[in-house]
């Protein structure tokens, strides 16, 4: 599923608007992530080959860069299992992040849960999310 500015994503009855992009390069590949939209609601979908990572923006997460090999997070146990150096291109409304380079963590526990913290210029964004199946979401491309 390839998702674009102005798309509508539909999830658990509610419909989000996309208004932005960011795509992340790292380790020789690259992916989209949206920033979609339903009032003050913002929701980060990833989509990748067989199935979506949907995130929320997380502040309640104490830590300091760079994050340990293992955090704990609402009760679960979380472990590392990708990080680097990361080149991020902004299209679109994505107040919070900002284009340029960043240190990249991700972060996976049991049921597909996903923990993702990037470091920019001292700055920490955190997210915390699962992996979805297509289905899950229906996509309404935009004009």
């Amino acid at each position: 599923m390839k998702i674009q500015i102005h798309d509508v994503l539909s999830l658990s009855g509610r419909d989000y608007v996309v208004e932005g992009l960011v795509s992340v390069q790292m380790a020789g590949q690259t992916t989209a992530v949206a920033r979609a939209v339903d009032g003050a609601d913002v929701l980060w979908i990833e989509s990748l080959e067989d199935r979506l990572l949907v995130f929320r923006q997380i502040k309640d997460l104490d830590l300091s860069p760079p994050p340990p090999e293992s955090i704990s997070y609402h009760g679960l146990s979380y472990v590392l299992r990708l990080a680097g150096r990361a080149a991020l291109e902004i299209k679109g409304d994505v107040p919070e992040r900002t284009a340029g380079r960043a240190q990249l963590w991700r972060y996976r526990t049991a049921g597909d849960r996903i923990l993702q913290i990037e470091e920019e210029k001292g700055r920490l964004f955190m997210l915390a999310g699962q992996s979805m199946h297509r289905g899950m979401i229906d996509h309404l491309p935009g004009r």
